[in-house]
């Protein structure tokens, strides 16, 4: 499910507090899986998502409209949506959806581009879009140093914030297996038949993991790890969303190279699960933001992306159990510490030159 807010149509959110509507209801739709939801109900305003977070000051006379393509988690978009528009005249329409569905409208949008600021879940995605010199060179205004790497070398874009991929255990559907510490490890009989891993066709993430992984062991070794899985059973379905409703729902025990985000939000909702970062590697995919060249508003879109990067930001960003871009801001609790996280690669870039290729072949071996 995707949902586009038209900007001619959608009730500004000023005009939906006079009614007693709901502040942009369509957001509060989840698009299909339960990747794309942080778990948050209602948007709350960035000073709540941390009090001690310093409050970001809108510059004057920001106004009109903003066209926002986000790749959700759907209750981060809200809450940053709904901060920004708090402190601006600025109402912003949102077409959500997964990134895979964000650069097909993109792209069938060229030659008449609608969307003025864009968020993706994939560095690798981002890189593509890059390549179009549709999107303005620009650096977010920081109070702290971004993430080394965090920055497109193209200039065009930057990691607004972080997620990991690891293994998303459903403990109450372990059985007689034990906690897998690795990737090997589900090649083990007792996980037979009870490991889903993302298509790295619908998922940027799963294919940016398989490509890390050969980056990191060479082909051999990494084809010879999935020949043990799918041999053990392992099955391939959908997007990150669906593969965690699986495991959630208990009818799988393990998602290889599951979203953290999403399954941290599932914890708190009381789900019995639990996050495993592998300790032979795994990556940290920055999610990245870009603004049209062709905005009709980029004063309001360039300021957008700075609230997106100041301390208020990105503490709704931590509070949604990601991690931020800036260094200096303090992550949630309960979600992965970037700086213990082992990582296949750093080499961003390297992963978007040959994430395609690599996906191919693993499709070409395991699901033709």
């Amino acid at each position: 499910m995707t949902i586009l807010v038209s900007r001619f149509s959608r009730i500004s959110r000023r005009t939906a507090l006079g009614l007693g509507v709901l502040v942009s209801a369509s957001l509060s739709l989840s698009a299909c899986g339960s990747v794309e939801d942080s778990g948050n109900s209602a948007a709350t305003s960035g000073s709540a998502a941390d009090s001690s977070a310093q409050e970001w000051t809108a510059p004057e006379g920001l106004s009109g409209t903003l066209n926002y393509y986000s790749a959700n988690p759907q209750g981060l978009t809200e809450e940053l949506v709904s901060a920004f528009e708090e402190k601006t005249d600025v109402d912003v329409n949102v077409f959500s959806g997964e990134t895979g569905k964000i650069t097909a409208k993109l792209t069938a949008e060229a030659d008449n581009p609608q969307a003025d600021l864009v968020y993706l879940a994939s560095w690798s995605a981002a890189m593509k879009q890059s390549k179009t010199g549709a999107f303005e060179k620009f650096t977010p205004e920081t109070d702290g140093e971004v993430r080394k790497g965090w920055a497109s070398s193209t200039g065009d874009f930057t990691g607004r914030d972080g997620s990991a991929l690891a293994l998303v255990v459903n403990t109450a559907a372990l059985g007689d297996a034990k906690m897998p510490a690795d990737w090997e490890d589900l090649a083990d009989p007792a996980f037979k038949d009870k490991v889903i891993m993302p298509d790295p066709r619908e998922s940027g993430t799963a294919a940016d993991l398989i490509t890390a992984m050969v980056d990191k062991w060479g082909e051999d070794k990494t084809w010879e790890l999935f020949d043990k899985l799918f041999a053990n059973g392992m099955q391939v379905q959908g997007a990150n969303g669906p593969a965690l409703d699986a495991v959630t729902s208990g009818s799988k025990s393990v998602v290889f190279g599951g979203v953290d985000y999403s399954a941290y939000s599932a914890i708190k909702k009381g789900e019995p699960l639990e996050v495993v970062l592998p300790e032979s590697g795994t990556t940290v995919t920055p999610r990245p933001v870009l603004i049209s060249e062709q905005s009709s508003n980029k004063a309001a879109a360039e300021a957008f992306v700075n609230f997106m990067f100041s301390p208020e930001g990105q503490a709704i960003s931590a509070k949604n159990h990601m991690i931020p871009a800036v260094a200096s801001t303090t992550a949630s609790g309960d979600a992965t510490d970037f700086d213990s996280t082992e990582l296949l690669t750093t080499d961003l870039d390297g992963l978007a030159k040959d994430s395609s290729s690599v996906s191919e072949k693993f499709v070409t071996r395991y699901l033709a």
